[in-house]
């Protein structure tokens, strides 16, 4: 069977707007409290941050800012599976894995067409 290379773009879509779904859903209730002492307030702005840019990123001709938030959230979202390991694997730890290798398509592919 042959893949459908139609919905290519539909899929890149699709991947864009889960991210930003699942990173609103999980992170902006720690950003909207403003806790400066707390270093998972950085961690949820940074991720915010960039997974917005992420987004904007796709409707730019050029790649570079989607390849630059998407090596930004690689190194963040390492950090944070990594602080949510505690010495066990869970399904926390492999959301984390498919966040991350949706984060390594866009910095493998860029805004590809």
């Amino acid at each position: 069977m042959r893949p459908f290379k139609g919905l290519f773009p539909l899929a890149t879509w699709l991947m864009r707007f889960s991210v930003v779904f699942f990173v609103l859903t999980r992170y902006w209730n720690t950003f909207v409290q403003f806790n400066f002492q707390s270093i998972l307030f950085y961690v949820s702005a940074i991720f915010i941050v960039f997974t917005v840019l992420l987004f904007i990123g796709g409707f730019l001709h050029k790649s570079n800012l989607t390849v630059f938030s998407s090596f930004i959230l690689i190194l963040v979202t390492g950090y944070h599976a990594f602080l949510n390991l505690e010495s066990r694997l869970d399904h926390n730890f492999a959301v984390f894995v498919v966040l991350g290798s949706i984060y390594v398509y866009f910095l493998t592919t860029g805004n590809k067409k």
